[in-house]
């Protein structure tokens, strides 16, 4: 996940508390200042290009004012550090670039936290969110899922075969370490000769989406891929649509996202077109529209599959909840972990405490790692940047159906009031000392 060298920071007082900026390597003759999807581009008087985003997720541009008071507490306390060295900001930019359904998580706290502890990021870091990483990261990254592409060209290559007529047994063969797998695509989707014109299709268009994951950035052009997949004008994708639902007779098939996916799923009174209709959306949506770097991403898949086989999505074999679960005490003991670094209170008196409390899980692996990494220097640098990170495992948010920050996590929470757990005694009091 090398990145271009064409980025560079921007001097720190061209960039306020709670943003970061870099030169793009691109000069305009006119002036330029627009707002994009997450970021602002625009010139200086030179020309240069100057892309700056947020480093608080999930801020859009001109949406600043919308800021927690949690938020402003953090900038101020940047304010008042004075200039901020390189490390110091690309530890920040990072932190802001952290988003908890990223398949690395949690490696990807333990890094920020190392980071924190010793003033510096690792290079290449791990790349770890979606935030702002297309946007303007200065440095290189590396992935936490080595071998997925190889495992995502296995999926491709033995559905194909499956569908030329390859034995399970010799597929087995060849792809031994994906076995389980195999055998369990095979039950489901039955002899490749009996599928019907609307399973065909469906897969179809489920291959659309990982031909992406597969696909070169170097030699492919993203932006046509995704237009192919998601353009109402000319695209494969909502083409395919198009015929699944004529020949199913189903209403207009839209990602789950899109208001119309619910109200259609609705009208339908068939439970097994009901069904049907449900794993062609989902099929439709990609894997929140196209992040192979989701921490869902192959079990999408593989429902993907027992939806097209055996017509229901959900997989009998598979415990539900059991992703958001680990992210949520993983969640709970980073931010109690973090929380308590910041009070000052030592990790030896908080694990003799909750020895004594029973919250349903064990939180002493999460607290180890933060103090250990965190350490016993306390310097005003480091406990705004735990403190930025503490806000973004409590607070980042994704949607509904993809609950990020703690605080999305309401039953652990309730959890916490219940036995007198206080996750944010730091933040309430920097808070009181404010007014």
């Amino acid at each position: 996940m090398a990145k271009e060298k064409k980025y560079k920071l921007v001097p720190y007082d061209m960039v306020s508390p709670g943003f970061e900026a870099v030169y793009t390597g691109e000069i305009s003759s006119t002036e330029v200042r627009e707002n994009e999807m997450i970021s602002a581009l625009y010139s200086d008087a030179d020309g240069n290009l100057i892309r700056q985003w947020s480093t608080v997720p999930w801020t859009f541009p001109g949406k600043e004012n919308e800021w927690d008071d949690e938020t402003k507490i953090l900038n101020e306390m940047q304010a008042k550090l004075g200039p901020l060295n390189n490390s110091i900001r690309q530890i920040r930019a990072h932190i802001g670039n952290l988003v908890p359904c990223d398949s690395g998580f949690p490696i990807t706290v333990d890094e920020l936290l190392n980071a924190i502890g010793q003033g510096k990021l690792d290079e290449p870091s791990f790349h770890n969110g979606c935030w702002s990483f297309y946007l303007g990261m200065w440095w290189e990254q590396k992935t936490t899922q080595p071998l997925q592409t190889e495992s995502m060209r296995t999926i491709r290559t033995v559905l194909q075969e499956y569908l030329a007529g390859r034995s399970r047994d010799d597929s087995i063969q060849k792809f031994s370490a994906a076995a389980g797998f195999i055998a369990r695509t095979y039950q489901w989707l039955g002899p490749a000769s009996e599928l019907t014109e609307v399973q065909k299709l469906m897969l179809e268009r489920m291959f659309l989406t990982i031909d992406f994951f597969i696909s070169d950035p170097e030699k492919t052009e993203v932006e046509d891929i995704v237009n192919d997949l998601f353009s109402e004008e000319g695209g494969r994708g909502i083409s395919l649509d198009a015929e699944i639902s004529m020949k199913a007779g189903l209403p207009q098939i839209h990602p789950w996202w899109n208001p119309k996916f619910q109200e259609n799923l609705d009208s339908l009174e068939n439970p097994q077109k009901k069904e049907l209709y449900r794993t062609c959306c989902n099929i439709a949506s990609g894997v929140y529209t196209l992040s192979d770097c989701h921490h869902n991403t192959f079990r999408i898949i593989e429902s993907w599959i027992h939806g097209i086989g055996m017509g229901k999505s959900s997989i009998p074999t598979r415990k539900a909840g059991v992703e958001r679960e680990r992210m949520g005490h993983l969640l709970f003991g980073y931010v109690l972990g973090l929380d308590k670094w910041l009070v000052g209170v030592p990790m030896q008196f908080l694990l003799l405490d909750l020895g004594h409390i029973d919250i349903g899980f064990e939180v002493k692996n999460e607290i180890l790692r933060v103090y250990a990494y965190l350490g016993e220097k306390r310097t005003p640098v480091k406990e705004w940047l735990a403190g930025c990170l503490w806000h973004n495992l409590m607070y980042s948010y994704m949607d509904a159906n993809n609950p990020a920050g703690l605080v999305h996590h309401k039953e652990l929470l309730e959890q916490a009031e219940q036995v007198g757990i206080s996750l944010r005694e730091w933040m309430d009091s920097v808070l009181k000392d404010d007014l």
